[in-house]
């Protein structure tokens, strides 16, 4: 099952929303979330969180279409987000994308971004989706087609660095070390049908970027 979860941070393209919320089996709102669900007027399967960042107006939507909500206390260990990956993984989804997970907030982008650690260790596919970006974390094979218009980047996450293959892009690799905190891996492109990824060691943040 797929499972979708909407926090409160930038989401512009609604109409890129939509698409998401049609490719998913259960919509999750984090909190605030729920205010750009209200600006497409979709009901979710459930709205969680300390309800802290979220505005009048979707609380009165909440109560006026009787939506299932999930409160937690304010002060608590985990964030908003971490609470719903929390939910679609105790109820057996095993794809889980994440969107308004990214904005002005560097702090809780970052910790939402290695939020997918913790779904790549349950062998649970998840990635991040804003209005310019796709965001995988990876720890062996990937297949990218048809990104031809894309930037595609990869960032070692782990201090020994990363091994990896890449055929298919503008910039070929054969089990080529990056080490963490270097620029090398960022801008390649795909230039042929398909982009094939081998991390041969290490886990490495993937971007899909467009401007």
């Amino acid at each position: 099952m797929k499972g979708l979860i909407i926090a409160s941070g930038n989401i512009t393209d609604y109409n890129r929303l939509v698409s998401i919320i049609k490719y998913s089996d259960f919509v999750l709102c984090a909190d605030g979330g729920m205010d750009h669900l209200l600006k497409i007027n979709y009901i979710p399967d459930l709205v969680l969180g300390d309800f802290d960042s979220i505005s009048k107006d979707s609380f009165n939507f909440i109560r006026e279409n009787n939506i299932p909500i999930k409160k937690f206390p304010s002060i608590k260990d985990s964030t908003d987000s971490e609470l719903a990956i929390d939910f679609l993984v105790e109820n057996g989804f095993d794809e889980i994308i994440l969107t308004g997970v990214t904005g002005t907030r560097l702090d809780h982008t970052m910790a939402n971004i290695f939020l997918l650690n913790y779904l790549l260790k349950k062998r649970i596919k998840g990635k991040i989706i804003d209005d310019h970006n796709t965001i995988y974390l990876i720890d062996d094979y990937m297949e990218l087609n048809d990104l031809e218009d894309f930037y595609i980047s990869l960032m070692p996450i782990n201090e020994d660095g990363i091994v990896l293959s890449l055929s298919g892009f503008f910039y070929n690799l054969d089990h080529e070390f990056i080490e963490f905190g270097s620029s090398q891996g960022i801008s390649n492109k795909v230039i042929d049908e398909h982009g094939i990824i081998q991390i041969h060691n290490g886990k490495a943040l993937l971007f899909i970027s467009k401007d």
